[in-house]
């Protein structure tokens, strides 16, 4: 493992790169390579003295793997009897009522199946300081580019609709009920998770990209510490697309949990169904490998899970971070890289990942043989 992270680093894939993986149970790594904080704050190289190595409790940005944790948080509000899984959202979000976005559920949502577009470019528009509400109110009010329930269509305008769903029903600010709904029970069942934050200490976290596009009228030069995604990063950080920080084994204890008892998170049923494929229910058609999707998971997405992936669930994040867990092989594979650091040109992370997993998968047995 450590000579594919080698590798990978020195052939470019991303300045910096940590694993570890569990196989039946038995954990290897976390296994370090390259360079966390490679440019200084105008993008130039810094010399040999200045760089930080990456080590084993270097903390990344979780990029997307952070809806993983928010699509349980959801749930577990679900199964709370707060949010109602297959009820419009509009019985919250007035700009979700009359028309088509009326039949808009949270299983739509979690599914990519609502219709709404992948992302929201008012962080270029917008003009300065216009406060998270008036930002939140944009978001809300995307028209739809496809009917609901008819077509999936990856939205992370989608996990901020659900976000916004759920502050108003508990009318608790996000990252307080993550943390009450889910990592903080998460870290009590496996203490490793606990680095898992939307707050990271700045000098333990690997740096992301030289920002020089205006976010909300701010350029934010070299990034680190702070969520790279600028939509995250307009809404203040903590949000349900992206935002959360964490170092390869507190995400490995995330995985490990989901693989081997959900249950203790979510109620058994929602357990169920998180690891299920959503899509032939909702939009009709047969989904099969490298398209379904459970309840916030990406399933047998083997262009990155693998060749041995087709029943691996998981999610891979912008910044070039994933999470991938298989039960019949009884695996789960932690990737944290800072691909995007100084730039985000770097774009060899599936064949990085790929070759990961199959190292991986060949070093487990198979639980159906």
């Amino acid at each position: 493992m450590q000579d594919l992270l080698d590798n990978a680093v020195t052939a470019g894939v991303a300045p910096s790169a940590v694993a570890v993986v569990d196989i039946a149970g038995r954990s290897i790594g976390p296994i370090a390579a390259g360079t966390a904080v490679a440019f200084g704050p105008d993008g130039s190289p810094l010399g040999a003295e200045e760089r930080v190595p990456a080590h084993a409790e270097t903390v990344y940005d979780l990029a997307s793997v952070t809806k993983v944790v928010s699509a349980l948080t959801l749930l577990a509000l679900v199964g709370e009897g707060v949010l109602d899984l297959d009820g419009p959202v509009g019985a919250h979000l007035p700009s979700f009522r009359g028309g088509p976005r009326s039949s808009i559920t949270l299983r739509h949502l979690l599914t990519h199946t609502s219709g709404l577009p992948g992302t929201w470019d008012g962080w270029r528009t917008m003009p300065a300081h216009p406060g998270r509400d008036a930002l939140l109110a944009d978001i809300l009010s995307l028209p739809l580019v496809t009917t609901p329930g008819t077509a999936f269509a990856y939205s992370c305008v989608g996990f901020t609709v659900a976000m916004a769903l759920a502050e108003d029903a508990t009318g608790q600010p996000w990252p307080e009920l993550v943390a009450a709904k889910m990592l903080d029970p998460l870290a009590a069942l496996d203490p490793r998770a606990a680095s898992l934050t939307f707050s990271p200490d700045r000098s333990a976290c690997a740096a992301t990209e030289l920002q020089v596009v205006p976010v909300c009228g701010s350029v934010r030069g070299m990034v680190r510490g702070e969520v790279h995604d600028e939509t995250a990063w307009a809404l203040g950080g903590a949000v349900a697309n992206a935002g959360l920080f964490g170092t390869a084994s507190a995400v490995l204890a995330l995985g490990t949990v989901l693989r081997d008892h959900a249950q203790a998170l979510v109620p058994e049923a929602l357990a169920v169904e998180l690891w299920q494929d959503q899509l032939r229910r909702i939009i009709g058609s047969h989904s099969g490998p490298g398209f379904g999707h459970g309840l916030g998971l990406r399933i047998g997405q083997q262009e990155w899970m693998g060749a041995h992936g087709r029943t691996a669930r998981g999610h891979n994040g912008f910044a070039g971070t994933s999470l991938l867990m298989d039960r019949d092989h009884g695996v789960v594979v932690v990737l944290l890289t800072n691909r995007v650091h100084p730039s985000r040109e770097h774009n060899a992370m599936a064949g990085f990942r790929s070759a990961l997993a199959d190292a991986v998968f060949a070093a487990a047995p198979d639980e159906r043989a």
